[in-house]
Formats: structure tokens, C-alpha cells, sequence
């Protein structure tokens, strides 16, 4: 009696293992797992609807699906299909509605769950397939199901016409979960085709309507974009079309002619508007040699699957190379125009070329269908793009004709207010003329007085010297030679500025930039009037840091600091200091002249760098100026785009600043 209880244990235990190891063998969804997708098992048999729905999978023939074409050893006309795929779904789901999610099936087919039908699509004894464009969410009941236990998936495919297409991984999971992953699909898959196949008939019979109805565009270019529109939206036909029943055959071959069409004409649209190229005929005639073939290759094909086929070798091997031919089309006009059309043809040429890679890796390689076809959307960025440059185009040259004709018959209705205009604008003319030619005058006046005065003094001291020099003593004609030297090199100074200044009001002085390094620029200017500030003992601080270079004409630069330098020793008493700043920001370099001298009142500061009022001052020492040198300061420093004002309060010196952006 112990030794049958224990036999019996051990069967009970052998039965619960062998349970056991089956449950494990099966792919198990828990309602931790996002999704569990199928491995299915296929068969292919005689035309028979649910015959195959119960019974072991290997007693029946059933072999591991691996994801390719299924293999064709029957009739179309008596060829069945069947998928199978076991799994088991945890009891944890119970009160989870869990989904199917059922990507686009090439084939007339029937699913079922547990022997039990849970959708259709087509009819078995059709003539046509039925395309099952759209992803689907099938709600798996839950009193269908098996929990803990094994449950079935069964696809029943019904090829027609030679077709032989893979069929794509479905997944189990949540109802949220396959509805918006279905959604999604769906959005961007068919529904966007359609959509952007609505746009691309409304530019067809727009450009269609423009270029047969106006004499003005009818160009080659805009019936090719109709044309481009027109084969673009019969590219997509067979997803467009995507009813029960559908002659898959037929829309395959318009939808696969379509795709040469389209690109052939579009290099002619490119060829057209981009002008590049002096034989355009002559190019135009070799691509349709390399075209027509494809177009020939695909219109042959007796079947759905022999167009397919033939559509992915030769046609496809053009339609690559035509993605190239288009990009380097556009990268040269890019490389002529450099506008706005030229940049965004060439970017979304560039989009399409990445598109055509895309999809072709995933169909030739992959072997499976892309989430979203990169190629409908980049091809539809291809001819918005081409309807708003045109449109663009032809507005401006619309628009262009409306305002010339506008802009004639104002000339000619107020040609009177329009001669009175101009003789307001010539009298106003005459009055800055004449304005000029006072100042000019003022200018001049003041400058011969003031050159006139040099040379008295050198010919004074020079007839002295001349007559009585053997009565002076050496130190009396060192004296008389320092004066001479020193109204000769103030002369020169006021010479320079006068003739810089006449080149300056005629524009024969030059802007000639190069590195410039102050400090040393400074030093040379103190340098040369060294002989001035000794005579006063001025010290000149040159506290300019040797780090500070900039692009300007150097000796315009020169020109400015001279004078300011010079101002400022002739306006310091004896023992005083003249002090040369700069400090370089990330905008400008400021230039700053600073003095202990006598200072200006806020009167006279008003009438500094201006030329009407050539505002001028004896210095310290007596010394004579025109005033011109500030004028021609401020000509150079605003040459130069900076500025130029002054800081100062009487008695206590002044300081002279001026700007050099860098």
C-alpha cells in the first residue's frame, strides 16, 4: 500500500512537471511587460478557412517563421497561409484589457484567438487581395482567455495574383498601450499620405489652371511642377486606396510608374529653373533614355509580385541615383545663386536624399517596413518648397510691374509738385553752397593770416642773424636759432593740417588700415615735439600699455595724437605734465590726453572742433594756433567710426579723449 501511495506521488509529481515545463516552454505576458511580441509558426496548405485552428503545431506540418517571403509551392488559386503563435498570459492580467496590435498585412486575411474570430478583412474566394494598409488594436476578450495557460493566435493569409509579401511582427499589450502606438502608426503612415496627396492634387490643378489660362507663365518649369504634383500623388495610389477588394495588381503597377514619372520630370523642373546647364535638351534626352526603361520594366510585370519585383531592381537603382542627380543639382545652384531659393532647395534636396538611404535600408536590408516612410514627406517638402519660391518669384515680379505702373502715373499726374520739389531741393543746394563757400572762405582767411605770421617771425630773426651775427654772442645765436626752429616746425605743423584738411573736404585722403601697436605710435609723436616741451620743461608721461594693437590708418592716428600732444604743451604752464592714457574694452579703445595747463571754460568747449567758428587761443607761452588741428581730429577720429570730446574746468587742465572701436 506505501510503495502504490508512493508511485502515486511520483506520477502526480511527473504530470505536474510535464505541466510545468509546458507553461515554461510558452512566452509568458505579465502585466510588468510593456509588450510581448509573436513567434509565429506557418504553414502553407490548400484553401480551407479554419481547418488549421486546433491540433498540434508540429503533428500539422508547421515550421518557425523566420520574417521573410513566405515560400510559394501551391496555386493561387487553391493557397492558404496559416500563422500560429502560442504564448501564456499571467494571471496578474485579469483585470487588464489587453490588445492585439496588428501592423499592415499585404494579404486577404482572418485572426483568430483561441479558435474564436476576432477579425476580417477581405473575402478568401475574391479575385483581389484586400490591403490591409492600416495597423489595427483587436481587443482580446477577456473570457477568451486562458489564464496560466496556453492561448492561440492563428493568421489565416489568402494570397492573390503572385503575391508573396513578408508579414510583419504583431505584439500583445495593453489596450492604451496598442491604441496610441496604433494611432501614431496609422497618423503617420496612410492617413499622412493621404493628406499630403490632397495638397499635391491642389498644387497639380492650380499650376495645371495657371500655365494653360496666362501667357506669362507658361514656361516649361511650371508644368513640370503640375506634372511632378500629378505623378507624386500617383505614387501613392495603392496607399491611398487601401478599400476591401482592391485590384492590387493594377494599383501596384500605376502607383510603381508613378515613382520614375516623378522623378524624371523633377530633374527636368530643375534642369529648367536652375538655368545651370547651356544642352539642356540634350540632357534632358539622355535621362529619359535612362528613365523610360523603368517605366517599361514595370508596366511587363503579369502580376502584383512580378511588378514588385521588377520595381525594386533596375527602377530602383535610377531612383537613387535620381535623389543624387537632384542634390547635386541643387548644391549647384546653391553655389550660383547663394539666396534664400537656392538655400532651402538645396536643404530639403538634401532631406530627400537622406530619405531615399533611409527607406531603401530599411526595405533592402532591414527587410521591414519603417515606422514613418521618410520619402512621401520629404519629396512633399520638395514641391512646397517649390510652390513658394515660384509663388515668391512671381509675386515680386507682379508686384514689381503693379509699382512701376503705379509710380509712372504718380510722375505723370504730379509732374508739377515734382519740378517744384526739385527746384526746392536746388535752391536748398545753392544755400549749403554758398554756406560752404563762406566757411571756406572764413577758413582760409584765417589761415593766411596765421601762416603769414611764421614767416615774419623767420624773416625777422633770419635778416637779424644775417646782418648782426658777428655782434651775438654763441649763446645769443643759439636763442636766435631755437626761435627759428620753433616757429619753422609750427609753420610746418599748421601747413600739414591745412593741406590734410583740403584732402579731407575732396576725399583724396585714403582709408589704408594696419596693425598698429600706440605705444609706440606715441612715443614717436612725443618724440617729435620733444623740442617744445623741453623749451617749457613739460614732462610727457606716455602711460600707454605696451599690450594695445589695433587696425587703423596710422597715420591719420598719428595726426590726432599729434595735435592733441602739441595742444596740451602749449596750453601747460612751465613745469607742468601732460599725461597719455589707454585702456581697450571689449568694444573700443579709449584714448585719453590729460594736462595740468590753464583749462577751458564751458563756453569755449562749446566752440571747439567746429569749423565755422575756428575757435582759437594763444598758450602759455604766447604760442599761435589756428584751431584747425581739432577739426582735423574729429574728421579722423569719425573716420574711424569713434569720438572725440573734451573734460575740462578752468585752471585745473584739461583732458582730451577719443574713441577707436577695435
Amino acid at each position: 500500500m506505501k510503495i502504490q501511495l508512493i508511485l502515486c506521488k511520483i506520477a502526480l509529481f511527473l504530470v505536474f512537471l510535464t505541466k510545468e515545463s509546458i507553461l515554461f516552454a510558452q512566452p509568458v505576458y505579465k502585466i510588468s511587460d510593456s509588450r510581448l511580441y509573436l513567434d509565429f509558426y506557418i504553414l502553407e496548405s490548400e484553401l480551407a478557412e479554419g481547418k488549421y485552428l486546433t491540433g498540434n503545431i508540429s503533428d500539422l506540418g508547421f515550421v518557425k517563421y523566420n520574417g521573410e517571403k513566405p515560400a510559394c509551392t501551391r496555386p493561387f488559386s487553391n493557397r492558404m497561409l496559416t500563422l500560429r503563435a502560442e504564448f501564456i498570459i499571467d494571471s496578474s492580467n485579469v483585470n487588464n484589457s489587453l490588445c492585439l496590435a496588428a501592423m499592415p498585412i499585404d494579404y486577404c486575411c482572418n485572426i483568430y484567438f483561441n479558435g474564436r474570430l476576432i477579425f476580417k478583412r477581405g473575402i478568401a474566394n475574391d479575385k483581389y487581395t484586400s490591403r490591409m494598409h492600416y495597423s489595427e488594436s483587436i481587443m482580446l476578450s477577456a473570457k477568451n482567455i486562458n489564464y496560466n495557460a496556453k492561448n492561440e493566435i492563428a493568421f489565416q493569409l489568402f494570397p492573390k495574383e503572385g503575391e508573396q509579401y513578408r508579414i510583419n511582427k504583431v505584439f500583445i499589450s495593453d489596450a492604451k498601450d496598442t491604441n496610441k502606438f496604433v494611432f501614431y502608426r496609422n497618423l503617420f503612415g496612410p492617413k499622412l499620405i493621404i493628406a499630403l496627396a490632397v495638397c499635391g492634387i491642389v498644387f497639380s490643378i492650380f499650376f495645371f489652371f495657371t500655365y494653360f489660362s496666362r501667357r506669362e507663365y507658361q514656361k516649361l518649369h511650371f508644368l513640370y511642377f503640375a506634372l511632378m504634383n500629378l505623378f507624386f500623388v500617383i505614387s501613392y495610389i495603392n496607399n491611398i486606396i487601401s478599400y476591401d477588394f482592391a485590384n492590387t495588381y493594377l494599383l501596384e503597377k500605376i502607383a510603381r510608374i508613378g515613382f520614375p514619372l516623378f522623378m524624371l520630370i523633377g530633374i527636368f523642373f530643375f534642369i529648367d529653373y536652375s538655368n545651370l546647364f547651356k544642352k539642356k535638351k540634350l540632357f534632358k534626352l539622355f535621362l529619359a533614355i535612362l528613365y523610360l526603361p523603368a517605366v517599361y520594366l514595370i508596366i511587363k510585370g503579369k502580376n502584383a509580385n512580378e511588378v514588385v519585383n521588377a520595381y525594386n531592381d533596375y527602377p530602383l537603382v535610377v531612383l537613387i541615383l535620381g535623389d543624387v542627380i537632384l542634390f547635386i543639382i541643387s548644391l549647384l545652384f546653391f553655389r550660383k545663386e547663394r539666396d534664400y531659393r537656392s538655400f532651402f532647395i538645396f536643404i530639403v534636396m538634401a532631406l530627400n536624399l537622406f530619405a531615399g538611404f533611409y527607406d531603401g535600408y530599411y526595405f533592402a536590408v532591414l527587410k521591414i517596413k519603417p515606422f514613418i516612410l521618410l520619402t512621401p514627406n520629404a519629396v512633399f517638402l520638395i514641391n512646397v518648397v517649390i510652390f513658394f519660391v515660384l509663388a515668391v518669384d512671381h509675386t515680386k515680379a507682379y508686384h514689381l510691374a503693379i509699382s512701376n505702373s503705379a509710380q509712372l502715373k504718380s510722375i505723370n499726374e504730379n509732374l508739377e509738385l515734382l519740378i517744384a520739389e526739385r527746384t526746392k531741393k536746388i535752391v536748398e543746394y545753392s544755400r549749403k553752397l554758398e554756406e560752404a563757400n563762406a566757411t571756406k572762405d572764413k577758413f582760409f582767411s584765417i589761415i593766411a593770416h596765421d601762416l603769414k605770421n611764421p614767416f615774419n617771425t623767420l624773416i625777422g630773426y633770419s635778416e637779424i642773424l644775417k646782418t648782426e651775427f658777428k655782434e651775438f654772442s654763441e649763446e645769443d645765436i643759439l636763442e636766435q636759432l631755437n626761435i627759428i626752429y620753433d616757429t619753422s616746425k609750427n609753420g610746418y605743423i599748421l601747413l600739414d593740417n591745412l593741406l590734410q584738411w583740403a584732402q579731407t573736404q575732396t576725399d583724396q585722403i585714403l582709408f589704408h588700415p594696419e596693425k598698429i601697436r600706440l605705444k609706440k605710435l606715441t612715443q614717436s609723436c612725443i618724440e617729435n615735439i620733444a623740442n617744445q616741451s623741453q623749451f617749457k620743461d613739460i614732462k610727457v608721461n606716455n602711460n600707454v600699455p605696451e599690450d594695445i594693437e589695433f587696425t587703423g590708418d596710422e597715420n591719420q592716428i598719428k595726426t590726432i595724437l599729434r595735435n592733441l600732444i602739441s595742444n596740451a604743451v602749449k596750453f601747460t604752464s612751465r613745469n607742468g605734465l601732460v599725461f597719455i592714457k589707454a585702456e581697450k574694452n571689449s568694444s573700443d579703445i579709449l584714448v585719453s590726453v590729460r594736462d595740468t595747463g590753464v583749462g577751458i571754460s564751458e563756453r569755449d568747449i562749446q566752440n571747439l572742433f567746429r569749423i565755422d567758428t575756428m575757435f582759437s587761443s594763444p598758450g602759455t607761452n604766447h604760442e599761435r594756433g589756428s584751431g584747425l588741428g581739432l577739426i582735423l581730429c574729429k574728421e579722423f577720429v569719425e573716420k574711424h567710426s569713434g569720438k572725440i570730446w573734451v573734460e575740462s574746468t578752468p585752471g585745473n587742465g584739461s583732458n582730451f579723449k577719443f574713441t577707436i572701436p577695435v
